[in-house]
């Protein structure tokens, strides 16, 4: 799934990049038109990028709302994007929402996915009721 096409890289000029250096730490808020590169740590909320590159050394603590997340480093938290890529060595831990998700295979997600505008719905959570009240409401074979 590439997320590079000629209008990305189009924006990318116009708006700019936003960029956390490995070693700098920062705590707050990002809304912006442009790409944002985290390779230090940031702990807050991106309200709005177009693309978000999270490097191997990044971390992200927070909640993302974007076109697009690249995650190569740790994401904890909560993510709104159209396309999640959890490259080899990337770690997420959270919520996604997504309408694309690649995971490569040694990429990690620990948490919750749910694809946007999906029709699939489980009935797990009906026959777990009926397992959980057979667990604590067992019938005696004595009786």
């Amino acid at each position: 799934m590439g997320i590079f096409n000629k209008s990305d890289k189009q924006s990318q000029e116009k708006a700019g990049a936003t960029i956390i250096a490995s070693g700098t730490y920062i705590i707050g808020g990002i809304s912006t038109d442009g790409t944002v590169h985290i390779d230090g740590k940031f702990e807050g909320v991106i309200l709005k990028a177009d693309i978000i590159f999270i490097g191997s050394s990044g971390e992200v603590i927070g909640d993302i709302k974007a076109n697009n997340l690249v995650v190569s480093g740790l994401f904890d938290g909560k993510i709104d994007c159209n396309e999640v890529q959890i490259l080899s060595g990337g770690k997420v831990i959270g919520e996604i929402k997504y309408n694309n998700l690649l995971i490569d295979k040694n990429g990690k997600f620990e948490g919750k996915g749910i694809r946007k505008g999906s029709r699939l719905r489980s009935n797990y959570h009906t026959i777990e009721n009926k397992i959980n009240n057979i667990i604590n409401n067992p019938i005696s074979l004595r009786e």
